[in-house]
């Protein structure tokens, strides 16, 4: 029997993100395992759509919706009247990608994804605070199925909002090991390089500020570059520096020592889930601070000017893996019976 799987992907804009490469890792390879089901993926009309490979799965449809991926309270609304309006038309499984609606209808089983819960830090703006403390934990115990990117996120999910650890599953995020791989390295690398977006829990002035201090040259990257260049990078340096605060998975960390490149990374939970992981060349120092406007992160001062790690390899766990738990739940998740209501 065919089933219609709504993937929405309305919260992804244009530019590059870790939640848009987990999209695109994982959604051919749970369409490969579901071959008799119909997985149709809704973008915002300012997302920039899909960019899906040549051979993309005939059972995978794209499509633009009446949405703004910067809408905010806007977006919710409009989606979760758009959701209820084509259970009208055709049952389906709802799987998302991000935090919301989680619309509860009869014979829907809504899969939740848990990128990282920077809103109960401080981070994301009030609004958004307001609905993750509030109403988001509701969201989820109403979902048939909360998955989270990495061991650290579900449990802090668990602890905050009481949820039923056996309705809470860990899919990783991972690195393509065809693309981000060490390849031959000749000696040539130099300085260090950071791969984030400016935004403070990603606290970028940290790398800038230890690499200023060490006398080490820093190449920062925050654009969209395709996934040769981005290798280049990884590949042509000898540290990439990993400052954050807060991350759900530390994407541009696994993907550097994939490329054999050690990392100075802050002890954060996210990091350390990558050691339990099986990464090697991943050091963890404490956080940065900020005062006075500076940044100051000693530790990595003391690393830069050190030795390298002998072993670099990045995380054991792959996309294939993570698909397959989510296609596990997806055979196997029951419908839920409730009367229809939002949350």
């Amino acid at each position: 029997m065919t089933r219609l799987i709504l993937v929405d992907a309305t919260p992804l804009g244009p530019g590059p993100s870790g939640a848009r490469r987990r999209l695109e890792a994982l959604l051919p390879r749970i369409a490969r395992r579901l071959p008799d089901d119909v997985l149709e993926v809704h973008w915002a009309r300012d997302g920039g759509g899909p960019t899906a490979p040549e051979d993309a799965p005939p059972n995978v449809v794209h499509a633009t919706v009446e949405a703004s991926c910067r809408g905010g309270g806007r977006r919710w609304w409009r989606r979760r009247r758009d959701l209820v309006a084509r259970h009208r038309v055709a049952a389906y499984t709802h799987l998302l990608v991000d935090h919301g609606p989680v619309v509860v209808l009869p014979g829907v089983a809504t899969l939740v994804t848990l990128h990282d819960l920077r809103f109960l830090h401080g981070y994301g703006g009030w609004a958004r605070s307001l609905y993750g403390r509030h109403a988001y934990g509701r969201a989820l115990r109403q979902a048939g199925q909360v998955i989270s990117v990495s061991a650290s996120v579900g449990d802090e999910a668990i602890r905050t909002w009481g949820l039923d650890p056996s309705r809470v599953l860990t899919a990783p995020n991972a690195v393509d090991r065809t693309v981000f791989h060490p390849g031959t390295d000749g000696g040539s690398r130099v300085g260090a390089l950071v791969v984030s977006r400016d935004e403070p829990r990603k606290a970028r002035g940290a790398a800038v500020a230890a690499a200023r201090e060490a006398g080490v040259g820093l190449t920062v990257v925050d654009g969209d570059l395709d996934d040769a260049r981005l290798v280049d990078r990884y590949r042509g340096a000898l540290w990439l520096l990993a400052p954050s605060l807060l991350e759900g998975y530390d994407l541009p960390v696994a993907e550097a020592l994939a490329c054999g490149t050690p990392v100075i990374a802050s002890d954060i939970p996210a990091h350390r889930d990558l050691v339990r992981s099986g990464a090697e060349g991943l050091v963890l120092v404490p956080p940065p601070v900020q005062g006075g406007g500076a940044w100051r992160w000693p530790e990595a001062v003391r690393c830069l000017r050190g030795d390298r790690p002998a072993q670099v390899a990045g995380p054991g766990t792959t996309w294939d893996e993570s698909a397959e738990t989510i296609v596990s739940r997806l055979r196997g998740s029951p419908a839920p019976g409730a009367a229809p209501r939002a949350s």
